[in-house]
């Protein structure tokens, strides 16, 4: 497994506590605000955000499908459409797309020991080109 995140170096086999000090430095508005973590087949978690305004997405790259996280406690913060602004871009999520840093983390501590992924998150596929981005 490899962990990149915006503005830092890329950590081969990571480590739990590398990964929790990664991803709890993300911030919408900061230095780092998005970061990934790869197996060693290519498949991908990527989240962007930070604190309480995160989405996450999932690679498959043995079916080459791309998944965007969502759940079925719906924010009460932010309705469809509102847009994440981070330094990768902007992305308009729907408001059961959004999740708190504590999540992300959970999902990402799964997928580094390659256990199945929290049932409380849902997956949906999605096409890469209607998403928005600036």
């Amino acid at each position: 497994m490899k962990l990149e995140a915006e503005n830092s170096p890329v950590i081969a086999d990571v480590s739990q506590a590398q990964l929790i000090k990664t991803l709890k430095k993300l911030k919408s508005y900061g230095p780092s605000s998005f970061a990934c973590i790869t197996d060693d087949e290519g498949s991908y978690l990527q989240v962007a955000g930070g604190r309480y305004t995160c989405f996450i997405e999932r690679y498959d790259a043995k079916n080459k499908k791309r998944f965007r996280g969502f759940h079925s406690n719906s924010s009460t913060n932010f309705e469809d459409g509102t847009l994440l602004s981070f330094g990768g871009g902007r992305v308009e999520l729907r408001k059961d797309e959004w999740f708190n840093i504590d999540d992300v983390i959970e999902v990402f501590s799964l997928f580094s020991q390659n256990q199945d992924l929290p049932e409380s998150i849902h997956w949906r596929e999605i096409n890469v080109l209607n998403q928005s981005s600036s």
